[in-house]
């Protein structure tokens, strides 16, 4: 069983209220919708106005989805109560009564609206909005975990072997300080637990593997790992490159003393260049499957899609957003 399928079953088991905002602007999300209530993976909740979600489906021939849960993002019974509820949200940016009233009609800032008021078990949007629209809705709504720092980002990169790793940075902070790297580092670390099972094994990554190199990029990587190491209890080493912290046989050599002896399951780019870069690489030239990017350091789990993503992308998103409560 793939880990994607394995992640689908742990969905099915614990049935979750999941939001999908963007359902009267784009037929994947309704497809998506279909497809998990017809599988019992979550409880598809679609934002939008029954009407256009018709319109939608009867011009792209799908049938309309009867028995899901529809909910008007535009409901004048809860402007109010959303008004009121962003006004005191950005009081220190002094909006104006239109900019909130915008707000309300948002369809991304309903559905953390939503999740803010306990009303579902997490949100998965992004496949018409940006990453950007979608972060700030979720910042502006649910905010960031006191745990965390920051929102980043993760993908689980599954080979044609097997093999399970995490990615991170991939999606969102370009150029991270020592900081944002140790709570991107944990954040990581906790995702890959959730997703997999298996405690995180995680490698802080660099050009210089224990000193071969001195830079400041390098500095910031090692203090990273001395941030993160004294947060959590889990097998972590820094700096290393990334052949020291994938094979036994290089860390033998390289990096004698690490705790990961070259069996990392996390891995920590320094920046987000590398991590894009990376992940691209794994997936097209080695033929790994990419689930994410997950959003991470939310207080609720706020998941954001690929605008080119497909119907499956999408399923699989939602499925690993039930999982993440």
């Amino acid at each position: 069983m793939s880990q994607i399928e394995k992640i689908r079953e742990k969905a099915s088991k614990n049935i979750r209220r999941i939001l999908l905002p963007e359902a009267e602007k784009d037929i994947r999300v309704i497809k998506a919708a279909i497809q998990l209530q017809k599988l019992n993976l979550v409880e598809p909740i679609l934002l939008g106005d029954t009407d256009k979600i018709d319109t939608l489906c009867n011009s792209e021939g799908v049938a309309f989805p009867a028995g899901i849960e529809i909910y008007p993002y535009k409901n004048e019974d809860d402007r109010e109560k959303k008004f009121i509820f962003f006004k005191g949200k950005l009081a220190h940016k002094n909006p104006t009564d239109d900019q909130i009233f915008q707000m309300c009609d948002n369809e991304l800032f309903t559905a953390g609206w939503l999740l803010k008021n306990e009303f579902a078990d997490g949100a998965v949007a992004g496949s018409i909005a940006s990453t950007s629209d979608v972060i700030m809705a979720a910042i502006r709504t649910v905010g960031v975990s006191p745990d965390s720092k920051l929102v980043s980002s993760s993908f689980l990169m599954e080979l044609p072997d097997g093999r399970v790793f995490t990615y991170a940075d991939c999606a969102v902070v370009p150029y991270p300080t020592s900081d944002q790297l140790s709570s991107i580092a944990i954040d990581s670390g906790l995702t890959h637990q959730v997703l997999t099972g298996d405690e995180p094994r995680i490698a802080f990554l660099s050009f210089s593997t224990k000193g071969s190199a001195e830079h400041e990029s390098v500095t910031l990587v090692r203090d990273a790992y001395a941030k993160a190491k004294d947060r959590r209890d889990w097998k972590m080493d820094g700096e290393l490159q990334f052949d020291t912290a994938l094979i036994p046989s290089i860390a033998v050599r390289k990096a004698p003393g690490s705790t990961l002896k070259g069996d990392a399951s996390v891995f920590i780019f320094p920046n987000l260049d590398a991590a894009n870069i990376a992940y691209k690489i794994t997936e097209r030239l080695g033929g790994a499957i990419a689930t994410g990017p997950v959003l991470q350091g939310l207080n609720k789990p706020f998941m954001d899609l690929s605008r080119g993503c497909s119907v499956d992308d999408i399923v699989n998103t939602v499925c690993v957003c039930a999982l993440l409560n």
